[in-house]
C-alpha cells in the first residue's frame, strides 16, 4: 500500500502544465480514492480521522500525501450529511482543482460540491482557504450549502458580501473556508493598504484560493480595475511652508543623506527643529501623518 501511495505521490508531482486531454493519470488517483471505502466508520471514526488529518497537516505532510485520504473522507461526509456522494467526474476534477488546473465542468455537473474536496485538503494546515465566487448570492448560498460537511470535518466555514461590517469580516476571513467574491476580496485586500491600525486588518496572510466561474472572474471582471481612495481632512496643507521650513535645513546637522543620493534621514536634531517649528508634538504620531502646519 505504502510503494502505491509513493507511486501516486510522484505521479501527482509529475503533472505537467498547459491542456490536458489525457485524464488517465487522474484515473489512477481516482482507483485508490475509490478504494479508500470508509462506510463502515461510524460518525466519531470520521470525525476522529479529520483531526488525524490536520494533525498530520500541521506537522509538516505535504497535502499531496494527504490527497486520497482526505478526498475519500470528504465523499464519504457528504454522502452522510447532504445526501450526495460526489460522482467519480467530480473527483478528477477536484484532483484538477487541487493541482491547480482550470476544471471545465458543465452547468448542473457539480462543481460546488468537487470545489470541497481540495478546499478541505488545503485548510488541514490551519492557513484558510478562499473560494472566489462570481457573485454575493453564490458565496452566501455555497458557504450555507456545503457548511455541513465541513463543520463535520472540525472546520469552520464562513462567507463575505458587500455591506458587512469590519468584525464580520475579519471573522469570515479568519475562518478555515471563507466564500466570497473576488470584488469584495479585492477590495478588502486594498483597504488593507489603507488601513494605520494593525487591529483594523482585514485578511491575514493568503494561502490558497480556488476561483469559481475562472473565465468571468479572471478575464472579463479583470478588465474592470479596482479602485479605492481614502478620505482626507478639509484643512489644506501650506507646502510653501513646508518647503521652506525644509530649505532652512543644514545637511550634517538636521539631516543625513545615504551613500546612494537616494533617501534623506533626519539627525535627533534636525527632527526637534523641525518638530518645535511644526509645534505638533512627535513627527510620527498618527494624528500627525496628514496635519496641516500650524
Amino acid at each position: 500500500m505504502l510503494k502505491k501511495l509513493a507511486k501516486l505521490n510522484n505521479l501527482i508531482r509529475g503533472f505537467h502544465s498547459g491542456v490536458e486531454y489525457d485524464i488517465e493519470p487522474y484515473k489512477k488517483i481516482l482507483e485508490e480514492i475509490n478504494n479508500t471505502n470508509l462506510t463502515s466508520l461510524s460518525d466519531i471514526g470520521l470525525m476522529k480521522m479529520s483531526a488525524k488529518l490536520k494533525s498530520r497537516s500541521n506537522k509538516g505532510v505535504l497535502a499531496d500525501d494527504l490527497l486520497i485520504e482526505a478526498f475519500a473522507l470528504v465523499r464519504e461526509v457528504s454522502r452522510r450529511t447532504l445526501g450526495m456522494r460526489p460522482f467519480d467526474v467530480q473527483v478528477v476534477a477536484a484532483i484538477a482543482l487541487h493541482l491547480g488546473k482550470i476544471a471545465e465542468m458543465q452547468t448542473g455537473e457539480g462543481k460546488t460540491l468537487a470545489a470541497v474536496m481540495p478546499a478541505y485538503l488545503n485548510a488541514l494546515s490551519g492557513q484558510g482557504v478562499h473560494i472566489l465566487t462570481f457573485n454575493d448570492y453564490l458565496a452566501q448560498r455555497d458557504a450555507e450549502w456545503m457548511g455541513p460537511i465541513y463543520r463535520f470535518l472540525g472546520l469552520t466555514v464562513s462567507y463575505v458580501k458587500e455591506g458587512v461590517s469590519l468584525n464580520e469580516r475579519q471573522k469570515a476571513y479568519s475562518s478555515d473556508i471563507t466564500y466570497v467574491t473576488a470584488k469584495e476580496a479585492g477590495f478588502d485586500y486594498l483597504r488593507d493598504f489603507l488601513c494605520l491600525e494593525k487591529d483594523k486588518l482585514i485578511h491575514r496572510r493568503f494561502h490558497y484560493a480556488i476561483v469559481d466561474e475562472a473565465d468571468s472572474i479572471l478575464i472579463d471582471e479583470a478588465r474592470v480595475p479596482l479602485v479605492i481612495a481614502g478620505t482626507v481632512t478639509d484643512d489644506a496643507v501650506d507646502f510653501v511652508y513646508l518647503s521652506e521650513i525644509v530649505h532652512s535645513l543644514i545637511q550634517g546637522r538636521d539631516y543625513e543623506i545615504d551613500q546612494h543620493g537616494m533617501n534623506a534621514y533626519f539627525t535627533d536634531e534636525g527632527l526637534s527643529c523641525v518638530e518645535e517649528t511644526l509645534g505638533c508634538g512627535s513627527l510620527y504620531d498618527e494624528d500627525n501623518l496628514s496635519c496641516s502646519p500650524g
